[in-house]
């Protein structure tokens, strides 16, 4: 439906280069009212205008920078850069880039409070599916220094298991700010059957904004993709 209005605005306005309609839009009168669809794509064709009316400014500014300009950017960038390393090394100091086993709620608690994310995988050894899934987080762990992968045998952490309400295994906790943020209950979320891949464990922490992006996730899409296109070829 968008791609239809959107045609039928640049096929009736006409734009030219420069953004501008060439010829006005006409709105025709039926029985005394107007037509609906004349509006719509007058107003689609107002939006656009206006959006590249933003972009040209954006554009503008851009060219128009001087080197004072250019190195306040440039200062900012490097500041940015700085905090976000300290961050980092903060985070090593407090257990992150590893998956590490908990044993009870003191070691639980006391993380919380030190990191804002943290991702807790509920299992038992006897569990495959917990099995997978830790070799999924030990290798996502290391690649993401902003949330701290932590484990617990439910077996052994009674008190936990039942103050999380911990029912299926493997189960996720998601700890952030110190509160359950998202928990998920088994691996229906992810994938049922338990064939799931690193990428897929990281894009589903990633949608619970426990993650700041999914490499992996989009390296594998990008190979299914190139596979694909092979086999067409």
């Amino acid at each position: 439906m968008i791609c239809f209005l959107i045609g039928s605005v640049y096929e009736r306005v006409n734009f030219s280069f420069n953004g501008k309609a060439k010829e006005p839009l006409r709105i025709s009168m039926a029985a005394g009212m107007p037509d609906m669809q004349a509006m719509i794509d007058m107003q689609l064709a107002q939006t656009l205008l206006s959006v590249e009316a933003a972009l040209d400014d954006e554009i503008n500014k851009v060219e128009n920078l001087d080197e004072s300009d250019l190195a306040r950017i440039k200062a900012k960038r490097i500041e940015e850069m700085k905090r976000k390393a300290e961050v980092q090394q903060q985070n090593v100091s407090n257990g992150h880039g590893k998956l590490m086993k908990i044993s009870d709620q003191q070691e639980f608690f006391g993380a919380a409070k030190q990191s804002e994310r943290m991702i807790v995988i509920f299992t038992r050894n006897s569990n495959k599916y917990g099995k997978a899934m830790l070799e999924h987080a030990e290798l996502l762990a290391g690649k993401h220094l902003e949330a701290r992968f932590l484990w617990v045998d439910a077996e052994n952490a009674p008190f936990l298991t039942d103050r999380l309400n911990i029912y299926m295994l493997p189960t996720i906790v998601c700890i952030k700010d110190n509160k359950v943020h998202k928990q998920h209950n088994g691996l229906n979320e992810i994938d049922g059957s338990g064939k799931y891949s690193s990428g897929m464990l990281e894009y589903l922490l990633f949608c619970d904004e426990m993650l700041d992006e999914a490499p992996l996730y989009d390296q594998e899409i990008q190979e299914e993709e190139e596979e694909l296109a092979d086999l067409d070829d």
